[in-house]
């Protein structure tokens, strides 16, 4: 009898010792902030978790704790949403720490910026790392499966009757300690967490007064037009950097060979606020450099030696030694014997170090101390905290004073607008807001999101208060329109629009029409774009020549995207004018497709029957890109329709042009959806790419063909509500 009440005395203790635990807010604060545990992390590191909460809740944010041994991503999300909804004290975000689940999002590539990969691969590498599942109550998802090899990936789809776009409701962060051999991961996140309560305490009137911007190579064209105009406009949003006793920093790769030297000098300087990063990347890689820009005929000789080395190694596995020195030095016309250089092991060595001075890894970090309290990655795969190892982690997880970063889980667009917003950094914003308003499905605060500086920019309100208890609300954003700090503006715009602003189009064409700053110009812009692009086509009429090269270059990827005929003169005026800019003009040859051929011609002869040009090589380029056009869309259309070839090949052709939607293919691709012949994969490929003309003129015609498809398919049913629903989604 005894030892049975033993036993269930036992039984209980350790039922209450698994329950979910929940630590109060000790404070009365406007809102609130969540840390999300699990029961490992905390027992191994609850007094740093203490402390880093007590720094939170020191900083006028109330604080849960929440502990468990966490087995679904659904009861996280629950508890976010019932603490959001609490009107006292409303959640503003939440901090998922140690091992907690993480979603893995299929069939929303569409809110990515860039991830386009076929679903049919590796789940693990074709689904997207997002915590948009925590942090955005408006999306819904089903479940799929929980990783067997990565227990931690539970996979969702995104549902076809969800809302198609991103809003998050409160802003999120991760700290994952990295998993590295022999070093302990426990240790790793408590000494992390003391590091942000000591700074958050030492450094609490700390303003952003030193900011430091740096590119890596090959990025955006290496346009300097863009390089120019992203400081111009930092001047801008952040005009007390450039007063006297502050600092800010522009480094390009090309100051110095290598730039590596250069840049992790920066990296540790101790007053560094705030360190934006452009640049290619991978999950441990920041790519800085490629082969050094030379003239010199042995410096040239230098390169190609260093570009061969590597092809003929690498062809050397496959055809053999003998074989891959004779293939390159004859395709190439070189001498045989800087081919055969590839296999003398000095060689090698003197290669292998010449690419490791070129990049910054993260085994570079760990030897060294991250100095820069928020670290901004531009780059792909730099923010994937998913990872045992990878940029973003390395970046907070040593022993310098790097708080907050952010970055993507997977590849990442080059043209964006990664300093959207970040004005108001200096206005105190937290940096998970600043990533819930700016962010794609792949972005993600690696570290403390509720890091923030010191207002230096007399906004004259809490803009983190703002964000939260006034978000959506169209009457208090109405009176932040006449801020002097244009982010404040750009956000009252943001807000406005969510609230369901009336005469929302009339409102952001007045604002382009009479704004002087160029970020306010560039959200109009874009919100116009996205959301009215009926209402927009006007407005990109004129912002196509905009004075701010990202309103340009923007423009031109939005009008693509909208394809009104109504902007062929526009395009064609814009190509005359600016068609030697490097970045935007990649844009613009690209995007001419979306437009009829012999009408864009036409316009072409025209408009250039005005001017008086010395060298016509530049409007070359266009005239016989738009003779070319015809015929390639000739083959492609034959290639669709094309029943006796494989359907894998159907279907790959068809998808290209969710990136690229093009008038002249609507048809095609609607008749491959509507064919029941056809194979069925291919027909919901169809669907599925005709759901990415979302902003296109031609929209509501879409919907309704779609509509008129009729099938028994479950499958091909979903995709057709799924696109339906993209198509015809204007409240956003």
């Amino acid at each position: 009898m005894r030892k049975g009440v033993l036993l269930i005395l036992g039984l209980i203790l350790y039922v209450a010792a698994m329950a979910q635990t929940i630590i109060r807010p000790s404070v009365k604060t406007p809102t609130s902030f969540a840390i999300i545990i699990d029961r490992q992390s905390y027992n191994k590191a609850k007094t740093a978790v203490e402390a880093y909460r007590n720094s939170i809740e020191a900083d006028h944010l109330g604080t849960y704790i929440a502990i468990d041994d966490w087995q679904k991503p659904e009861d996280i999300r629950q508890l976010l949403q019932k603490w959001h909804a609490d009107k006292q004290q409303p959640l503003e975000g939440a901090v998922f720490v140690g091992d907690i689940p993480i979603p893995m999002i299929r069939d929303a590539q569409y809110l990515t910026s860039a991830f386009k990969m076929n679903q049919g691969n590796d789940w693990k590498v074709s689904s997207v790392p997002s915590d948009r599942f925590y942090d955005d109550f408006g999306l819904r998802f089903s479940f799929l499966k929980q990783d067997k090899e990565k227990p931690l990936y539970f996979y969702y789809s995104l549902t076809a009757d969800s809302k198609p776009y991103l809003s998050p409701d409160i802003y999120s962060g991760r700290i994952k300690p990295l998993e590295l051999k022999g070093h302990d991961k426990y240790k790793m996140l408590a000494d992390y967490l003391n590091k942000v309560a000591r700074l958050k305490r030492q450094e609490a009137h700390n303003v952003l007064d030193n900011l430091t911007m740096a590119r890596g190579h090959s990025y955006n064209s290496e346009d300097p037009l863009a390089w120019a105009g992203e400081q111009i406009a930092l001047r801008e949003q952040m005009p007390q950097l450039f007063r006297r006793g502050h600092t800010v920093k522009f480094y390009d790769f090309n100051m110095m060979y290598p730039a590596k030297n250069l840049y992790l000098n920066e990296v540790m300087n101790p007053d560094l606020d705030v360190l934006l990063f452009h640049h290619h990347g991978a999950t441990d890689t920041q790519y800085l450099n490629g082969y050094p820009e030379v003239s010199g005929v042995e410096a040239s000789i230098a390169n190609i030696k260093r570009y061969l080395h590597g092809k003929v190694l690498d062809r050397s596995k496959k055809t053999g030694c003998d074989s891959a020195v004779t293939y390159y030095a004859q395709r190439l016309d070189v001498p045989e014997h800087w081919c055969r250089e590839a296999f003398d092991p000095a060689v090698q060595k003197a290669d292998s170090l010449a690419d490791a001075a070129q990049d910054i890894y993260t085994v570079d970090l760990r030897r060294l101390k991250t100095n820069a309290r928020f670290v901004l990655f531009d780059a792909c795969f730099n923010g994937s905290f998913h990872v045992d190892d990878n940029v973003a982690g390395a970046y907070i997880f040593n022993d310098g004073m790097t708080l907050a970063t952010i970055g993507g889980t997977v590849n990442a667009l080059q043209d964006k607008w990664p300093d959207e917003f970040i004005g108001l950094l200096s206005a105190g914003m937290r940096v998970g807001q600043f990533n819930r308003f700016g962010g794609y499905l792949e972005s993600h605060v690696v570290g403390d999101p509720t890091q923030r500086f010191q207002d230096n920019s007399n906004l004259g309100f809490d803009i983190n208060q703002g964000l939260t208890r006034h978000y959506r609300d169209a009457k208090f954003w109405r009176k932040i329109l006449r801020s002097p700090l244009p982010d404040a503006q750009a956000m009252a715009l943001r807000q406005l629009h969510l609230a369901g602003e009336k005469d929302m189009p009339a409102l952001l064409k007045h604002t382009y029409e009479t704004s002087d700053n160029f970020v306010v110009r560039m959200e109009a812009v874009k919100l116009l774009s996205l959301y009215y692009p009926d209402a927009g086509v006007e407005v990109l009429k004129e912002s196509l020549n905009d004075s701010y090269e990202l309103v340009r270059r923007l423009s031109a990827i939005y009008a693509e995207r909208n394809g009104s005929p109504q902007l062929i003169p526009a395009i064609v005026a814009t190509f005359l004018k600016r068609g030697h800019e490097p970045r935007l003009s990649f844009q613009l040859l690209n995007n001419i497709e979306a437009f009829d051929s012999p009408t864009m011609l036409h316009e072409l002869d025209q408009q250039q029957s005005r001017y008086t040009l010395y060298s016509d090589a530049i409007v070359n380029k266009l005239r016989t890109a738009l003779r070319q056009e015809p015929l390639r869309y000739k083959e492609i259309m034959d290639e669709i329709n094309d029943l006796g070839s494989k359907p894998t090949r159907r279907k790959n052709t068809i998808l290209r042009f969710r990136n690229m939607p093009r008038a002249k293919m609507i048809e095609t691709i609607l008749q491959s959806a509507a064919n029941e012949k056809e194979d069925m994969d291919v027909r919901i490929a169809a669907i599925h790419t005709l759901g990415w003309y979302d902003t296109h003129y031609q929209r509501d015609m879409i919907a309704r063909r779609l509509r008129q498809i009729e099938s028994d398919n479950p499958a091909l049913k979903a995709e057709i509500e799924r696109s339906v629903n993209r198509l015809t989604c204007h409240a956003r």
